[in-house]
């Protein structure tokens, strides 16, 4: 072989290289951009959700930071896979088999991971329907606790221990919403069946004014206090109701002040805690005849 052949056959060598190596710093290249796409588009889905005015702004927040989240997460998925699949067919790599393979994972899917695509479709409907966003307080099952994270698989909680609730989103058949639109504080007061009731009802009242004109508390109200009136009476004590709307998550907060704004007004106006009543009845027997007369009445 003469040193022109050598040469030529080097130089051919090198351009096949330069070229695959060209296109590859291409496919690298717009992937890169399509990830700064999905990121504007994510960005432009999230503006279009706040702007909207049907909503309250917390639920638009909500829905915004968890719907881009989900799609962001997904985008990435597709684009890395388009991207390797591509790189791979550049490099002479038969990618047939890949697909391929593709197509029979499908097919186990269906036929094998039936709980697998169950949450898929889970998670679908609960981000189509809106039924609970990231920083929703919900209960669902035994499990209650705060979405710290959704996606379509599966849903986390964090309940007020700390820890961490995975829950598949297949399993979430009925869920309870605690900070949907708004909120409200039920709180049940007990009073002894011998204070005066309306008494109890004034003071109660004069509590809830107190609470709508606490500057820090009125913030999170949403309407005035309500003193509902007697609620329950049973053996022990009488059970007066009142209630209060406030803004989402914001009901725990106020509850507490009123038990203990409950709690001072009461003992300002001697009102005490009912207490349990226990009755014990004594019966005497009269004297028994069986010691021979004894102990019985002379005649």
């Amino acid at each position: 072989m003469d040193l022109i052949s050598i040469v030529g056959g080097v130089r051919s060598a090198l351009q096949a290289d330069w070229g695959v190596f060209v296109f590859v710093v291409v496919v690298v290249l717009l992937t890169l951009v399509a990830l700064r796409l999905l990121g504007m588009a994510v960005n432009g889905i999230t503006r279009g959700i706040l702007q909207r005015d049907r909503e309250p702004a917390r639920e638009l927040a909500q829905k915004a930071k968890t719907l881009s989240n989900v799609v962001e997460a997904t985008g990435r998925v597709v684009i890395f896979i388009i991207a390797l699949l591509s790189i791979l067919s550049l490099l002479g790599r038969d990618i047939t088999p890949l697909l391929a393979s593709a197509g029979i994972a499908g097919i186990a899917i269906g036929f094998g991971a039936q709980n697998l695509v169950k949450d898929w479709l889970g998670g679908f409907f609960i981000l189509l329907e809106n039924q609970y966003s990231v920083d929703d307080v919900i209960k669902v099952g035994e499990h209650t606790g705060t979405v710290e994270r959704i996606d379509f698989r599966k849903t986390v909680l964090r309940n007020v221990q700390g820890a961490a609730i995975v829950i598949p989103n297949g399993e979430v058949r009925i869920v309870t919403n605690l900070t949907k639109e708004w909120s409200r504080v039920v709180m049940d007061v007990g009073v002894p069946y011998e204070e005066d009731i309306d008494r109890a009802i004034d003071v109660l009242q004069q509590v809830a004014e107190d609470v709508a004109a606490d500057g820090e508390l009125s913030k999170d109200i949403l309407e005035p206090p309500e003193v509902l009136g007697v609620e329950a009476v049973d053996e022990q004590k009488v059970t007066i109701r009142l209630w209060v709307k406030t803004l989402p998550a914001k009901q725990w907060a106020v509850a507490r002040a009123m038990r203990a704004l409950v709690k001072k007004r009461f003992d300002e106006a001697g009102i005490g805690s009912p207490n349990p009543h226990q009755v014990t009845i004594a019966k005497t027997r009269p004297p028994s005849t069986s010691d021979g007369g004894q102990n019985a009445t002379p005649q």
